[in-house]
């Protein structure tokens, strides 16, 4: 497999890239990501051409970066280069010490092989908000595909868990989550079932899942969500979540 990291180290400019591996098996070409960028002073323009070079030669259809919000003259540069502002990104967190009591009345288990099929149609048609729909220039259904195969690939994950919530035998949501080293039970994928939305599942089952988390330990759970999201945005505040400086993404997506 070749390796498509790399990255540049000068007065003006620090830059490190790698490939995002899921997605270029999704895209058929590779995806890089940017993890590092930096602006130390004038000049990182030519420097960046550097980058624009090993892009264009491991032939990739998109390159994706997130930026701390405050990182302005770092989107400005970037933009020079042809990138395009797609999301803003909230990281909220919650502490787990004294839960308040619920009656949230829904059950909570480890998600098994016969829960795949409603799941996975679920996780098919849940997410309209994220980079990957919003992006007008990707197709919407490679986002959907996208977070079906994460789903899929849950049941044989080493850290990531897939949770079902189900009320008597229907399946009302699904949670993908990580028990982290420092007591962080991290929420990567959260979904009310597209036909249940707006009927009040919502707060119950992130209500279960706060409750879930404490009793596998955590002492805190923390997830991400984009500030286009402003039900759940208003979820997670009605919980008592804290909210970070949000990040900034970025696209840059190889023209037709």
């Amino acid at each position: 497999m070749t390796d498509l990291s790399g990255h540049i180290d000068t007065p003006a400019l620090q830059l490190s890239w790698s490939e995002a591996p899921w997605d270029s098996v999704l895209f058929g070409a590779p995806v890089l990501q940017i993890g590092t960028l930096n602006l130390r002073a004038p000049g990182a323009v030519d420097d960046i051409a550097t980058f624009a070079e090993a892009r264009d030669r491991a032939g990739a259809l998109l390159v994706s970066c997130r930026l701390r919000h405050d990182q302005l003259a770092e989107s400005m540069l970037l933009e020079q280069t042809g990138f395009r502002f797609i999301e803003m990104l909230y990281q909220p967190e919650l502490g787990l010490a004294a839960l308040p009591p619920s009656s949230h009345a829904l059950v909570v288990s480890r998600a098994t092989a016969d829960d795949m099929p409603e799941i996975l149609d679920a996780a098919g048609s849940a997410f309209g908000n994220e980079r990957f729909h919003m992006d007008p220039r990707l197709p919407s259904a490679i986002g959907d595909l996208r977070y079906q195969n994460w789903v899929r690939s849950c049941l044989a994950h080493p850290q990531q868990r897939l949770h079902a919530l189900r009320d008597g035998a229907t399946l009302v949501a699904f949670f993908v989550t990580e028990m982290r080293a420092d007591g962080t039970c991290y929420w990567h994928l959260t979904a009310v079932a597209p036909g249940l939305q707006g009927r009040g599942y919502g707060r119950r089952a992130w209500e279960a899942m706060l409750e879930q988390a404490q009793s596998e330990g955590a002492s805190r759970v923390q997830t991400c969500i984009v500030a286009r999201n402003h039900r759940v945005l208003n979820l997670y505040a009605r919980l008592g979540f804290r909210f970070p400086p949000p990040l900034m993404t970025l696209h840059w997506v190889r023209p037709a």
